[in-house]
C-alpha cells in the first residue's frame, strides 16, 4: 500500500466538509446511541424483533444459483471520511495484506466524521491514515476537532490512503483511493443468519463482527465488512472525493394487466398495475417455507465473480436498482410459480438477458429516486441504490480473488 501525504491545510479541507469542528466532549465516554429519541433510530439499519435489532437476510440469486444479502438500507455513491490511527512505519496498518481493516494494529479507537441522520452521510468510507508517533497516548483523539487541533500541533499527520489495485477483471486500476464499507449500527445490531449456512450449500458463511469507533466523543458500533470484501477502489467517474464503485441488481415484477391475471395480484400493495416476485415486498410467504425472505431477485455479480455478460461491473455492495417486467401471457417461472426458491428460469443476469431476448422480459430499466421518494432524498442523479452486501464462504478472503 502506498501513501501520499497530504499539508495540514488540505486535511483542513476535508474536515472542513465534516462541520462540527468545534463540538468538543469532555465527559465520561458515553455511546452515541443514548442521545437518540426514537425518531432517531429510523435512520439507522436493522428493524427491531423479539431478538433484538438484526440486518435482514434476503434471498434472491446469482451465477446461476441460489444466492442471498443483507438489506442494509437505501445507499449513495457518496463516501464521508473515517480516520485510522497507525504506527509510524507500520505497513500493515490500515490494511493486512489482504486488503482488510487490521483491528489489531490500529493504534487508537477509529474516527468517524458522521452518522446514520446527519446529512450527507453514507456507509462507504474514504480512508485516511492518522498516523501517530511513539509518544501518542490511544484514545486521546475523540473528535474531530481534537484531530484537526493534533495536525495543528504536528503531533499527528494525516494522509491519503491509498492502494495500487493494480488490473481488475482486465481493466488497470492502479493507485487509488481506498473506500472501505462498514455500516454505523446501534448497538447490538446483528446481521440475520450471520455464520449460518450458505444459501446455495456449500458451506457456512463467514461470520462478521461489530467494532467500536468515535464520533464526535461518543462511541459508537460499526460492522466491519472488509473481511468478506477487502477496499475498494475509487469509482473512475470520480471528480473531487472518492464515489463508490456499484453493480446491478434485478427485481422482477409481474404486470396485473395480464389475462389471466397473476395469482400475487390479489395482494394489495400501493401499486395497482403491478406486483413484485418478492415475499418481502409483497409481505407474504409464497412458497410455505415458514419465512417471508425468498424473492426472485437477481444480483449482478457476487464477490471475487463476475457475470458472464462482459457489460455486467464487478462485485459492489452497493446495487443500482433495474427494474425487470415479466410480459403479460409470459410463461417465464419464477419463484411465485414454482414454489421453490432453489427452482427459477432466471438465476443470473446472462439468463435474464436470455429471457429478454426470447420476449418473455421486458428489458431492464433504471429504477429512480423519483419514483419511490418523489424526488427525496437519497439522490444519485435520479438512480435508486441499494446497499446490499453479500455473504461469503468461512474460508474465504477478499484479495487475490479466486472463485471455485
Amino acid at each position: 500500500m502506498n501513501r501520499n501525504s497530504w499539508a495540514a491545510f488540505l486535511l483542513g479541507i476535508a474536515l472542513g466538509a465534516c462541520g462540527d469542528q468545534s463540538a468538543e466532549s469532555n465527559s465520561a465516554p458515553e455511546w452515541v446511541d443514548e442521545t437518540l429519541s426514537a425518531a432517531d433510530r429510523i435512520h439507522w439499519p436493522g428493524v427491531d424483533t423479539e431478538q433484538g435489532r438484526i440486518i435482514p437476510l434476503i434471498g434472491g440469486f446469482g451465477r446461476g444459483r441460489p444466492a442471498s444479502y443483507w438489506f442494509v438500507g437505501f445507499g449513495t455513491r457518496e463516501t464521508t471520511d473515517a480516520f485510522w490511527f497507525c504506527a509510524d512505519g507500520d505497513d500493515e496498518c490500515p490494511l493486512d495484506g489482504l486488503r482488510r481493516l487490521h483491528w489489531d494494529r490500529f493504534a487508537s479507537t477509529p474516527l468517524l466524521s458522521r452518522v446514520p441522520g446527519d446529512p450527507r452521510y453514507s456507509d462507504f468510507w474514504q480512508m485516511w491514515t492518522v498516523v501517530v508517533g511513539p509518544d501518542f497516548e490511544p484514545d486521546s483523539i475523540k473528535t474531530i476537532g481534537e484531530l484537526f487541533d493534533a495536525v495543528g500541533r504536528q503531533d499527528v499527520r494525516v494522509e491519503r490512503t491509498v492502494v495500487d489495485f493494480g488490473t481488475v477483471d482486465g481493466e488497470e486500476i492502479g493507485v487509488r483511493d481506498a473506500v472501505v464499507h462498514f455500516p454505523v449500527v446501534l448497538r447490538g445490531t446483528e446481521l440475520e443468519g450471520n455464520g449460518g449456512p450458505m444459501r446455495d450449500g456449500s458451506g457456512n458463511r463467514l461470520r462478521l463482527e461489530r467494532h467500536v469507533a468515535w464520533r464526535q466523543g461518543l462511541r459508537v458500533e460499526v460492522i466491519d465488512f472488509s473481511p468478506a470484501e477487502g477496499v475498494f477502489p475509487a469509482a473512475g467517474d470520480s471528480e473531487h472525493r472518492p464515489r463508490m464503485p456499484f453493480a446491478n441488481i434485478y427485481i422482477y415484477w409481474r404486470s396485473c394487466e395480464a389475462d389471466p391475471e397473476p395469482e400475487i395480484c390479489a395482494i394489495t400493495i400501493a401499486d395497482p398495475t403491478r406486483r413484485p416476485v418478492s415475499e418481502r415486498g409483497l409481505g407474504q410467504d409464497l412458497n410455505g417455507d415458514g419465512d417471508a425472505s425468498d424473492t426472485n431477485n437477481v444480483v449482478g455479480s457476487l464477490p471475487c465473480d463476475r457475470s458472464p455478460r462482459v457489460d455486467e461491473p464487478a462485485y459492489s455492495p452497493l446495487w443500482a436498482v433495474r427494474a425487470v417486467d415479466v410480459l403479460p401471457n409470459s410463461v417465464v417461472s419464477l419463484i411465485d410459480t414454482t414454489g421453490d426458491q432453489r427452482v427459477s428460469d432466471v438465476r443470473s443476469a446472462g439468463e435474464m438477458r436470455l429471457a429478454v431476448d426470447a420476449g418473455v422480459l421486458g428489458e431492464p430499466r433504471a429504477e429512480t429516486n423519483n419514483s419511490v421518494f418523489g424526488g427525496v432524498e437519497p439522490v444519485d442523479s435520479g438512480q435508486l441504490f441499494f446497499n446490499c452486501p453479500s455473504p461469503v464462504r468461512e474460508d474465504f478472503v477478499p484479495y487475490p480473488c479466486a472463485v471455485d
